[in-house]
């Protein structure tokens, strides 16, 4: 019974379905857009918008993947980061208080 329990708890975990799964994009730590995980689009977040970014940002969605295509700051880590499809595990561009997860639809 523990054995079943668990590999339910496991199936529901990592066999998510795509259309739970959002992009959400936060900005100074709040929720400022949501965006569909399989739109396959690009998204331009601006500097004017959001004055605390070092300039405008670019995120683009393909294939059930999400990325920061372009960005400025000191070290560019989140556009090196690349391609992100794993629920949960964010992109940040510190420098710019600009964050982007994949996550349940609420």
């Amino acid at each position: 019974m523990l054995f079943a329990s668990l590999m339910l708890v496991i199936t529901n975990v990592f066999n998510r379905p795509a259309d739970d799964l959002v992009v959400n994009v936060y900005y100074e730590f709040n929720l400022i857009d949501t965006h569909e995980l399989h739109t396959n689009q690009s998204f331009v977040y601006k500097k004017d918008d959001y004055p605390r970014l070092l300039d405008d940002i670019t995120l683009e969605i393909t294939n059930g993947k999400v990325r920061i295509a372009e960005e400025t700051s000191p070290h560019n880590y989140c556009s090196i980061q690349g391609w992100v499809d794993d629920s949960g595990m964010p992109i940040i561009c510190a420098p710019n208080y600009f964050m982007v997860i994949i996550e349940e639809r609420l």
